[in-house]
């Protein structure tokens, strides 16, 4: 488990010129639904019902059983907590965001009821697949290692020619700015061994949408099928910063704090293509399957680093090259199981997908002959497969309903392992204003534990202590469903 963790840190921390990590292949194939008001209040968990345009995007299926056309519209609150223990030092840090998770439409042409296909649809909507708003701090008082250690240890026998060559975005700029030098032949730092306050700060934005253009058949009212063509698109730019600085009324040499901030942007595009069925087997019974092929995305990023010490006497700072490139994400396929036992007035859905996130990879394109071999090969080792699970519930309040969701959405690192997984719990209503015009309305909790070291020495005696990250995430959402 220390292997996983200080790899993930090394690849984050100590890159050289190539930005893409393995940890970024991740982020860009999670998909965590956030859609539509009625989606949401059931945990997502709509694979066997459908009748609602987020659930097109589970299993496009679902959109066989509109029997009139529907415009969807919704807005998302959302708050964003995290909770940062390192060192026995407890950060707290929030962060706001309106959004727009749903907007779609659906148009629904009636057939003959004595043809075996009934309905036919045709549907356009948009929804938001993650989101990547994070603030996050994390702070402590390390008494035994700076990551100018694991910087040394990396530079051992290299000459300061190598390291320009080798780290020119990371360790060459700590050279320039004085945090590295030569003493009779070897590499010294005057930042100190330990006893020195260490600050890591994530500020990041950005989400991953989809716009799906899916096609669905009524078939006798007991099988539906459906087929879709996503077109995804992605956007997270930010900053992550790093700190070291003595205790005050530290006077044993003129260091007084260094900082190493990177600079990053990607956008992307992507497409895939979901295929899936629902057959209700009896009145009381429905199950359906669907396929998702894998996203191709086409991703540009920049990537920037700068470098600043803060001695007694001097200050210097050192600001790297704008690195610019492109690069493909295939993301894994997916597998989608779903059952759901209706009764009068109420109704249990049940989601479980299945994906193997050692499946992602990384290629160059045509500009960019980069051999990404490596990354693909740490993905392979680092992560594995996983599982989401999914239940919501729906009970019928005279014209309204009630809703409530559980969900599970496995660790990337493979079944069974703790640190990566979410678990995500809510409730919600709609509220009938006419007979074409539908409220609903969710809230929605999410939690996850996660646990990294900033870097690693290669001394087990100097390697930092494990920073555990606990991330609380409401969400609350609105939607109007207008029939016609």
């Amino acid at each position: 488990m220390r292997k996983i963790f200080t790899t993930v840190a090394a690849l984050l921390f100590i890159a050289n010129l190539y930005g893409q990590t393995s940890s970024d292949a991740i982020d860009f194939s999670r998909v965590m639904y956030q859609g539509t008001a009625k989606s949401t209040g059931m945990a997502d968990a709509l694979g066997a019902v459908g009748g609602d345009q987020t659930s097109i995007c589970i299993n496009p299926a679902g959109m066989g059983l509109y029997r009139s056309n529907e415009l969807n519209m919704s807005l998302g609150f959302l708050c964003n907590t995290s909770e940062s223990s390192y060192y026995d030092n407890d950060e707290t840090t929030n962060r706001l965001r309106l959004n727009i998770p749903n907007i779609g439409f659906v148009s629904t042409r009636e057939k003959s009821n004595y043809s075996f296909v009934r309905f036919t649809q045709f549907g356009i909507s948009l929804n938001r697949t993650n989101d990547y708003n994070i603030f996050n701090n994390a702070r402590g008082l390390n008494p035994t290692s700076s990551m100018i250690d694991s910087y040394l240890g990396q530079i051992d026998g290299y000459s300061p020619y190598d390291i320009e060559q080798d780290f020119p975005f990371t360790i060459f700029p700590a050279w320039q700015t004085y945090l590295i030098d030569t003493v009779d032949g070897y590499y010294t730092s005057p930042v100190p061994q330990g006893n020195l306050w260490q600050n890591q700060e994530y500020d990041f934005k950005g989400r991953s949408e989809e716009w799906t253009f899916a096609f669905s058949a009524n078939c006798m009212d007991r099988l539906f099928l459906g087929a879709s063509v996503g077109i995804t698109h992605l956007k997270r730019f930010g900053t992550r910063t790093y700190k070291e600085e003595v205790p005050a009324g530290y006077h044993e040499n003129d260091f007084r704090d260094w900082t190493f901030t990177e600079d990053l942007s990607s956008s992307g595009l992507g497409a895939n293509l979901k295929l899936g069925f629902i057959y209700h087997a009896n009145t009381w019974l429905r199950f359906g399957v669907a396929f998702h092929s894998p996203t191709i995305y086409s991703i540009d990023e920049t990537w920037q680093t700068e470098t600043e010490n803060h001695m007694r006497l001097f200050d210097a700072k050192y600001l790297s090259p704008n690195s610019a490139y492109n690069y493909y994400l295939f993301t894994p396929l997916k597998w989608v199981g779903s059952v759901a036992f209706v009764g009068h007035r109420s109704m249990i859905s049940i989601d479980a997908e299945y994906t193997n996130y050692a499946k992602s990879n990384f290629d160059c394109t045509d500009d960019d002959y980069y051999d990404y071999s490596n990354t693909n090969k740490e993905i392979a080792e680092l992560y594995g497969r996983s599982l989401n699970l999914r239940i919501g519930a729906e009970y019928m309040l005279r014209s309204s309903y009630i809703r409530a969701g559980l969900a599970y959405y496995g660790s990337p690192k493979g079944i069974g392992e703790k640190y990566g997984s979410i678990k995500k719990a809510s409730i919600g209503f709609s509220a009938v204003a006419s007979e074409s015009v539908i409220f609903d309305f969710a809230y929605e909790l999410s939690h996850n534990v996660n646990g990294f070291y900033l870097y690693d020495t290669g001394n087990v005696e100097l390697n930092p202590e494990l920073i555990t990250q606990k991330q609380f995430r409401s969400n609350v959402v609105a939607s109007m469903r207008i029939k016609f």
